[in-house]
Formats: structure tokens, sequence, C-alpha cells
């Protein structure tokens, strides 16, 4: 058997940015100035930065190394997200809790092994204010008391005034970055044992037929919706472009009509540049801003969805992420009456959920409530690889179209595993990934497709024969 004899760590960078969506939607901000401006959601220290990584490689006893790369999306810290992710943090939690961990260990089952390494924890020192004593029985609480203490606190965090503190341990499971990376590598490492690729790895372990297929791309375009969109139709895609709505008043305007003409040109250009043999399905992430601009009323969204569908015309729409709540049930609820209105009205548009389903036992909830059309497995945030594949299968019992997702923020090497779960999983749909230059992203996950479909096809020959 085959075992690990090092864990190697090393710093790295994302192909992409984390980004306080929260802060340019409350008040867009120019691309320059995004380095420095002080953001809103905790874990940022302004409103765009580097995407920060580690890469991890496990040395196995025949002197082969398998590799995963650790990083989170770029839209961290957002609709029930964990934080960004820092590579000092990484780093450290990698040395003192996984390599312990994982050092010497025989590679038997990669399904095994990552769910340990997903419940894996660490302690952590936190501070915390110390809480004011209890009064004595019989004793009451002062006024001055009751009004001050909110007022303390709220001016402590501000730096304005001090509270008293100490530090707590506190164990957490390991940030979901790391438990992503350590998967990646784990998968690599007994697809070399076994000397089979990562997608036959999957199919052997979950009981899934040899993968045969390749898997329909989905490409983002980031702010050059223009631009971006054109390269992806003379690609000849399944889905595009994304978009990108980080300035509400710019890009969807304020009631609507930036969108509309944008969709009408879209499908124009789809028309002049792809022909009629070719019908991708137009698929808009809005990141909660059509509930933003119509303070969630659900009667104004389907005028407006309504709107959307006719500019679209002749090509599918699908809506991902139209409003975004503070918590996971609300969404859940608005996105399941959302759905439901829709179909009343006999209005062709799909839904697709992303923001709140960041996890396995999300990712059913959504389901169970038949709150979508489409899910966005969106990699990153369910930390070990074996959770994507779980929800993957979970969407397909379900009846629910599964788009195996993650973040332009990802490296080139968590992108080309993404391609062997999507194609064990025959999932629905994959995102071109890492960065949003697009033409990169496609010939990468097109081209890992491409390889690893023709090396399983040859195999299989060679065994026949």
């Amino acid at each position: 058997m085959t075992t690990i004899e090092r864990v190697l760590v090393a710093p790295a960078v994302g192909a992409g940015y984390y980004e306080d969506l929260a802060a340019l939607q409350a008040h867009p901000v120019p691309l320059p100035q995004r380095f420095t401006a002080p953001p809103l959601t905790p874990g940022f220290r302004a409103i765009r930065e580097v995407a920060e990584a580690v890469s991890v490689g496990l040395v196995l006893d025949d002197g082969r190394v398998a590799w995963g790369d650790c990083v989170a999306v770029s839209y961290s810290g957002r609709g029930g997200r964990e934080p960004v992710f820092r590579t000092e943090h990484g780093l450290h939690s990698i040395q003192t809790t996984v390599v312990p961990f994982l050092q010497g260990r025989t590679l038997g089952s990669f399904r095994e092994l990552a769910a340990q390494v997903d419940a894996l924890t660490e302690t952590v020192e936190e501070t915390r204010p110390i809480p004011p004593p209890e009064p004595e029985a019989g004793e009451g609480v002062s006024r001055r008391a009751l009004l001050t203490t909110p007022a303390r606190v709220w001016q402590a965090a501000r730096g304005e005034a001090s509270v008293p503190s100490q530090q707590v341990a506190v164990e957490h499971r390991l940030h979901t970055a790391i438990r992503y990376g350590v998967s990646q590598a784990l998968l690599q490492a007994v697809a070399l044992a076994r000397q089979v690729t990562m997608a036959e790895v999957i199919a052997q372990e979950w009981e899934l037929p040899s993968p045969e297929m390749p898997i329909p791309i989905h490409a983002q375009s980031g702010a050059e919706r223009y631009y971006h969109a054109e390269k992806m139709i003379v690609h000849r895609i399944a889905s595009l472009p994304h978009g990108l709505v980080d300035d509400i008043p710019r890009q969807m305007g304020l009631d609507g009509s930036e969108m509309t003409r944008y969709l009408r040109w879209l499908s124009r250009r789809i028309a002049e540049l792809g022909g009629e043999d070719y019908q991708p399905v137009i698929h808009l992430d809005l990141q909660g801003a059509l509930g933003r601009i119509y303070d969630n009323q659900l009667g104004r969204v389907l005028g407006q969805l309504y709107s959307w569908q006719l500019a679209a015309q002749p090509y599918s729409l699908r809506i991902e992420c139209p409003l975004l709540l503070e918590s996971c049930e609300a969404q859940i609820e608005i996105m399941k009456t959302l759905r439901e209105y829709l179909r009343l009205r006999k209005m062709r548009i799909q839904i697709v959920v992303d923001e709140w389903a960041n996890t396995l036992e999300d990712i059913r909830a959504f389901l169970k409530a038949g709150a979508a059309d489409m899910i966005q497995i969106k990699m990153p945030d369910l930390g070990s690889i074996h959770n994507a594949v779980e929800a993957s299968l979970a969407c397909r019992d379900a009846g629910v179209a599964a788009f195996l997702g993650g973040s332009y923020a990802e490296t080139d090497l968590s992108a080309r595993t993404s391609v062997h779960v999507a194609l064990a999983c025959r999932s629905d749909l994959i995102l071109a990934k890492p960065g949003l230059e697009v033409d990169g992203a496609i010939s990468l996950v097109q081209n890992e497709m491409n390889r690893t479909l023709a090396r399983i096809r040859a195999v299989r020959k060679e065994r026949q024969t």
C-alpha cells in the first residue's frame, strides 16, 4: 500500500481577488479605489484584495507528489460563508493539525480520508469581552448600567473605548479552504496510487458509471460583460455570461432598465456570432441586487423578471440569486415562493441557488423545500471534495440540475480537480475557472475534460482487446 511520507506546504495565490460585495453594493466604488477603500464585511482589510492561498503537497513513498490548493471564494464572509482565508493562518493550521494527521498514513479510500480531514478541528484563541458580573440576590441593576453597557461595547469595537476582555480557547473545524485544498491533494494521491484518473477514483468509490461524456461549460464575464460575452459566444459554450452586479445603478439600473438593454444586445449578438444552431442558456448572477432595488417585494420582482424574459428571447433565461436574505431559512422560503410564483404565471425562467447553500446540509434543505431549479455547488464553500460529490448526487436524485461551480479566485490546480468531480458525477454544468479572462478559463476546463476522457477511453479499449 502507498503511504504519505511527508507533507509539503507553500504560500500560493489565487487567480482573482477577494471582494467585499456588501460594501460595493452599498456604495459603488471605482476599481482603482477598491484596493484602499475601507470594507464593511469583517475580515477584509480593503474592499478588494488579492486572493490568498496555500499549496499542499503529499510526498508519496515512491517519490511522486500530489498537490492541492487551499483557496476560498471571492465573496467570502457573505451569505453565511466563512471569513476571508489568510495564507498565514492556513500555513499554521496545516502544519499543526493536518501534517501530524496525514504524515505516515496509508492511502486507502479517498472517501474515508476526505471525511476524516473534513472533521479535523483546531483550538484557537479568541478575544471576547468579559461579561458584567451578575447582580447578587436582592441587588438590582442600575438604570445607568443598563443604558451604558451596550454603548461601551459598541465603542470598544470602534476603538473608541475599552471594555475588559479575555482570551478564550475555542475549538473550530478547519477553514473550508484548507479542507478543500487538502482533499484535492488526497484525491490526486489516491489516483496516482491506483494509476487511474481522479474522475475514476470518484466513480469507483461512489459506484458510479465510468465517465463518458463532456460536461457543458458555463463562463463568467466579470465587469467586461460585453467583450467577454462575445468571447463566450465564439467559443460556443453552453451557458453565459454570468455577469457581475457590484455597481447596481450602472450594471442593472435602479429600475432594471440597464439589464434589459444588455439582454437585448446579448440575444442579438448570440444570433449574429453563433448562428441558428447555437442555442445557449443566458445565465445571470444578480447577487441579490433585484431584491435590493425592489425591497424584496415579489410582485415587482416578478414583473421585472418577465420583462427580462422577453428581452432574452429566443434564448432561455436562468437567474441566480435574484434576492438575498439574512439567513438560510429565510433564503429557502423566499426562493421557494418565487419559484412557485414563476410556475403559476407559466414563466420559463429557471431559478439558481448559490448564496446560503454553503454546506451539504444547506443544499439538502433547499432540495427538500423545492426552492431551486438548479443549485450552484460552490466547491470551496463545501470544504472537502467528498461533500461536493454528495451534493451533486443529491441534486440528481431530487431532479434538480447540478452546477459544479466555485470562484474565479481559485487556482489552475483546483479548477482541474473540479473537472474530474464533474465528469464522475455527470454534472449538468461546470464553471470555467479560474480568472475572468474567459479564454484561459474555458481552455483549461475544456482541455482537462478532453484529455481525461481520452485517457479513460484508451484504457477501456486496451482492456477490451
